[in-house]
């Protein structure tokens, strides 16, 4: 088997807190970063946490699960990142405190990356400057291949920045519902497009190697380099859905995973949303299961 790229990634650790049940492990890229732990893939998360006791926990378990902790930033002055979850028929909403700890990931603090890598990263970490500018700091080194999952938060995105990151990127993931948001922004003739035409154009407008749309339970396409679309076989939705906390999360794992194992578009979509399925009937956004990820990796041929 060849050795793996490196892969970087950049953003939030914090806990997602829900009304009837204890805190639990979140944030976005954490979450990916925890997944492809478990795939054997040791990527190198770089965030920051609080000096406190939900810091220390955040850092207790990753060393627990074998992730590096090396690039995790303690703040003195800032609390650990904590978001208030609340679910509605099955749908999470947000309430992400504001001046946390990865708000201010500090750039003197960062690794020196060289060489060819994956860099993956989201927007909600980009709301403060200070983490903004870290993050412009490592976006865009070369031999970089960004990945970028776009995650709307309203009020924490600004469009001009985020029409700058997505620019060039490697690959953009985002929603139907960001999709149309984002392409209106950047041309009003877009208007009257079908989603698929909507996202050939935002990949061309934007110079975007691969760009992946998600659906729901409706799945995902995806738009390659050449410009054809890349649909998968839809996986049958789970009847079991607990909370769709972490899914797009878990879709996101698999998609790096495929991509450093140089599996096809097809089958990269398929085992994502294969992936994506099982956390949907958890409750939170991760499993602290080793034989859960073994069993996917035997399913996919890596073990």
């Amino acid at each position: 088997m060849n050795e793996l790229l490196p892969v970087y990634i950049f953003g939030e650790v914090l806990y997602d807190c829900f009304p009837e049940n204890a805190p639990m492990l979140g944030g976005a890229p954490f979450n990916v970063a925890w997944h492809l732990q478990a795939f054997d893939v040791a990527p190198v998360m770089i965030s920051a946490v609080g000096d406190d006791a939900l810091g220390k926990n955040i850092c207790q378990q990753m060393q627990q699960w074998g992730l590096d902790t090396t690039q995790i930033q303690q703040d003195r002055q800032h609390p650990t990142g904590t978001v208030n979850v609340t679910i509605v028929d099955a749908e999470p909403s947000y309430d992400i405190v504001l001046n946390a700890a990865y708000d201010h990931i500090s750039e003197q603090q960062l690794p020196q990356i060289i060489g060819e890598h994956f860099f993956y990263h989201g927007s909600l970490a980009a709301r403060c400057p200070g983490s903004r500018t870290a993050l412009e700091r490592l976006h865009g080194l070369p031999g970089q291949k960004t990945f970028i999952d776009v995650n709307l938060r309203a009020p924490w995105w600004d469009k001009t920045w985020l029409r700058t990151m997505v620019h060039g990127a490697y690959c953009v993931k985002l929603n139907q519902h960001e999709l149309a948001q984002l392409a209106a922004l950047d041309d009003t003739s877009n208007e009257h497009c079908d989603l698929e035409e909507l996202a050939l154009n935002y990949r061309l407008t934007n110079n975007i190697t691969h760009l992946i749309v998600t659906l729901g339970a409706a799945g995902a396409f995806l738009v390659d380099e050449t410009g054809n679309v890349v649909t998968p076989e839809l996986t049958p939705q789970t009847s079991n859905i607990v909370d769709t906390v972490g899914a797009g999360d878990a879709f996101s794992a698999v998609l790096l995973l495929g991509m450093l194992h140089q599996w096809d578009w097809r089958t990269t979509l398929e085992r994502a949303q294969q992936f994506a399925g099982f956390i949907v009937g958890q409750q939170g956004a991760l499993s602290d299961n080793p034989a859960i990820y073994c069993d996917f990796k035997r399913l996919w041929g890596l073990i």
